[in-house]
């Protein structure tokens, strides 16, 4: 019954009924979905974050330390009342969601029962912002996205509206990198063993996927979709066979979609270098704040955007820990699920959702490069997903992957390591003229 409500839950945070139908609004479909859910998920819960269980969960560590980066954040620039009452609650219930997952989604029938019903709802999501971007509905709190330019030849202001969905999808990037989900979700369903049913008909919805991706004329979702893809390739044949694959298929997609989507440079992406750039010279500038950060929210008050890299805004904004964490949780997602088989046991099934998960980790990683979601759902959704499958890994984790003394003193240096090489690229980049 957990399980069931924990799809009743994803249907609720994707698709958000009640800003779409606003008579509905005041139903707290949340908590009345969540509520239960955690409920029966006690148990489960319990041993998730159980040391024991945490000792074979780096990933998981990663989540907790990065929200107690916030914490400590908040508590170093004295923002108490804001900690306390307003953010770390909000963010906790992101959190508890990823622990949820991990509870509920504990066997493999489940498994891909899950990435099935994500398929569906990533389907609902666009059908939903195609209905309203060709006015074939209409729905009143999904607010138009409009991006303003001028034409290069006229000189007139432009307006290109960009596809977007309801709920925290009112955004083209977030929507994009959800689509990227979906057609990566579409391969496993199709291709899984053994098979969901209905088989190869869950491709039928990728090229749905893939002529809405193009509508969200989203530069950072387009470059997740395309590492996604390649690293699905490279985990599925090897690297000398996938690479011809990945690059002919990559420059394909970009001529082929052109406009501002195909056009992965320009001056959008030198003013977000120039804010990560901003924001790394100004901590360095303070090294009291390297190890918390200059507080969550600086990028904005200082600039009046985010930093558009979620990797950047963590280490700028939580500093060392927060950074580190975030990072961490990617990296080791991605490091352990590609050793499966490899010096990392892991059951059959398992082993053959590998590609899978290794795909959707990269993909949204890249993604999270040009864009910031350290707090956004479908962060902890994609970490969680690869999480699932480390947990079948973990009776027989390799020591050197494990929780301990040594694993934290790996951390701090691969969070310092971080900081100074993303410090570096981005001046790298800035000299080159990006």
């Amino acid at each position: 019954m957990n399980f069931v409500l924990f799809l009743l839950l994803n249907a609720v945070l994707l698709l958000r009924p009640e800003e779409l139908f606003p008579e509905i609004t005041g139903l707290r479909l949340y908590l009345l979905t969540i509520i239960p859910c955690v409920s029966l998920s006690l148990p489960q819960l319990a041993r998730e974050l159980s040391p024991g269980t945490l000792r074979r969960r780096p990933v998981s560590v990663c989540v907790l330390l990065f929200f107690l980066s916030t914490i400590l954040s908040f508590s170093v620039q004295g923002r108490f009342n804001e900690a306390l009452f307003e953010f770390c609650p909000d963010f906790g219930k992101v959190i508890l969601y990823y622990f949820l997952l991990l509870a509920t989604v504990d066997t493999p029938s489940r498994f891909r029962a899950f990435v099935a019903a994500l398929v569906v709802l990533i389907s609902g999501l666009t059908a939903i912002a195609l209905s309203q971007h060709y006015g074939i509905a209409h729905f009143p709190n999904i607010v138009p996205c409009l991006q303003r330019g001028t034409d290069p030849v006229t000189g007139e202001a432009t307006e290109l509206p960009r596809l977007v969905s309801s709920g925290i999808f009112n955004d083209p990037n977030d929507l994009c990198l959800m689509l990227g989900l979906g057609i990566l979700s579409c391969v496993y369903c199709a291709t899984s063993r053994p098979k969901v049913t209905g088989g190869y008909l869950w491709l039928l919805p990728i090229p749905l996927f893939a002529y809405a991706l193009t509508d969200t004329q989203s530069k950072g979702g387009l470059l997740g979709v395309l590492a996604g893809a390649t690293a699905y390739l490279y985990s599925r044949f090897g690297g000398p066979k996938a690479l011809p694959y990945a690059v002919t298929g990559a420059v394909a997609v970009v001529l082929g979609i052109g406009g501002r989507q195909g056009s992965i440079g320009g001056e959008t992406a030198h003013e977000r270098l120039m804010f990560w750039a901003d924001g790394l010279s100004n901590l360095f500038a303070r090294p009291f704040y390297i190890p918390t950060g200059l507080g969550i929210g600086w990028f904005v008050s200082e600039n009046g955007l985010v930093a558009h890299n979620s990797f950047v805004q963590s280490y700028v904004e939580l500093g060392l820990l927060g950074g580190g964490a975030f990072l961490g949780a990617f990296y080791l997602s991605a490091r352990i699920i590609d050793r499966f088989g490899r010096g990392v046991d892991a059951p059959r099934w398992a082993l053959d959702a590998k590609h899978y998960g290794f795909a959707v980790i990269i993909g949204y990683a890249m993604g999270c490069y040009s864009i910031t979601r350290n707090f956004a759902v479908p962060t902890y959704l994609t970490l969680g997903i690869v999480s699932v499958l480390l947990a079948q890994a973990a009776p027989t984790l390799p020591e050197r992957f494990q929780v301990n003394d040594r694993w934290f003193r790996w951390i701090l240096i691969a969070s310092v390591t971080g900081l100074v090489l993303m410090k570096f690229v981005t001046q790298g980049l800035s000299l080159a003229g990006v």
